[in-house]
């Protein structure tokens, strides 16, 4: 007992340098945390659809009873926004010069006839007038206006072939048989995404609130405070009592060093208990002031979830015993601290998604605990972004959390072993 009231001793005299990195590293982590878990949220669209342009259609073919404007406007009208505009020079070119219109379609007087007698005789169709503006900067309005020409080049097409097989069909009878194809085909604007391969268990989308997604993102990004805070208090109190007068007072006490051991390590995983409550906290407040609130996690993911969490802390505490177990100067600690937390929130998929990662890196990035314990705690939600069902993936949760245990067993057994080369050598 005494030697756990000499750890807290230690622990309490670094207590507000402990509580401002924990303050600090926790606001960076909730609000990483609620901005992955939003965009994983709007990112359920299983369609994509792209920019739809402006349109406006002046049909000066008053002979031909304006069936080409007709049959444009009608086939036109589900890809691009139609917009009227009057027929005089200067509102085209005030339409351009503006932007109004991503494209201007002139249907000259005789274009119908024209296109009719092309048609038949499998001659070269009658060119219409196109007007897009030029010096626009939007890629997105620029590509939308050229998406448009393809489809307005590619109407023309389908209606010659229309006219050419039904020798006594008007242009209107025509653009209705093409029209009519178009929606049998199955064709449409907008083209289905393909869901990431990474992305294990159920596909379904819309199965998780917002609430159970920004906790579970909040939680994977409390890797970066759980290590950095963690390992800081073990290491604190491990090199307060690897100092040369604690360690002779060690050798003279008739209690063994093990037990001495022991006893710290207790207090280190006590330590390590509070800062889970409080980024679990953090997480739970993030959470709640969700769309879904705290209802909207479940009760499966949220224990299985702190579950892993909780072992992770456990890891981390042993990872930062081997590291107090090295006797090199607090700076040199503060250093290898700071590195391994930082590769191990980059490379881990706490901040950016593990399957986004080259397959080299993830196979370097699997011999880290931390990439377990960002997989763990997606398993307990059933899969990463998109694919979050709020069903836990058992087998791989517990396959996760398995392999962080074995990760605090070894560094434990790591960091006895290099605290008895130290003493043997002194």
């Amino acid at each position: 007992m005494t030697t756990c009231k000499a750890a807290w001793l230690v622990l309490r005299a670094n207590m507000f340098q402990l509580l401002v990195y924990l303050l600090a590293t926790g606001v960076m982590a909730a609000m990483l945390g609620i901005g992955i878990g939003l965009a994983s949220d709007d990112d359920q669209t299983s369609a994509y659809e792209p920019p739809a342009a402006s349109l406006a259609i002046i049909d000066r073919d008053s002979a031909g009873g304006h069936a080409t404007g007709a049959a444009l406007r009608s086939y036109l009208s589900s890809s691009a926004d139609i917009v009227d505009i009057e027929d005089t020079t200067q509102a085209i070119q005030d339409a351009i010069a503006t932007d109004y219109v991503d494209v201007i379609i002139i249907v000259p007087q005789g274009y119908t006839a024209s296109f009719t007698k092309a048609a038949r005789t499998q001659g070269t169709l009658p060119a219409l007038s196109l007007a897009s503006s030029g010096n626009s900067t939007d890629s997105t309005g620029s590509a939308a206006a050229r998406m448009l020409t393809i489809q307005i080049n590619g109407f023309l097409g389908s209606l010659k072939s229309a006219m050419l097989a039904g020798q006594d069909a008007s242009l209107a009878q025509a653009a209705a048989t093409v029209a009519k194809a178009h929606v049998e085909s199955g064709q449409s604007v907008q083209v289905a995404a393909a869901v990431p391969s990474h992305a294990h268990g159920s596909s379904a989308a819309g199965s998780l609130t917002p609430s159970g997604r920004v906790f579970a993102a909040t939680l994977a990004t409390m890797l970066y405070p759980l290590m950095l805070n963690i390992a800081f208090i073990v290491i604190v109190i491990i090199t307060a009592f690897n100092k040369p007068t604690t360690m002779r007072r060690v050798g003279v006490s008739a209690e063994p060093g093990h037990a001495i051991w022991a006893q710290v390590l207790l207090v280190c995983c006590g330590a390590s208990a509070v800062v889970w409550l409080c980024c679990i906290s953090v997480a739970i407040a993030c959470s709640a002031v969700c769309q879904g609130g705290l209802a909207g996690i479940g009760w499966r993911p949220l224990l299985f979830s702190l579950i892993g969490m909780f072992v992770f802390s456990l890891t981390v505490s042993a990872l930062g015993f081997l590291i107090g177990q090295c006797r090199v100067s607090t700076a040199a600690m503060n250093g290898i601290v700071n590195t391994v937390t930082l590769a191990s929130a980059f490379l881990s998929g706490a901040w950016l998604p593990q399957w986004l990662m080259p397959s080299s890196l993830q196979a370097f990035a699997r011999l880290l605990p931390g990439w377990w314990y960002v997989d763990g705690v997606y398993d307990a939600f059933g899969g990463q972004g998109s694919a979050m069902t709020g069903t836990p993936d058992m087998s791989r949760w517990a396959a996760a959390t398995g392999l962080m245990a074995l990760f605090a067993l070894a560094f434990i057994v790591a960091g006895l072993a290099v605290s008895r080369f130290a003493a043997r050598r002194k």
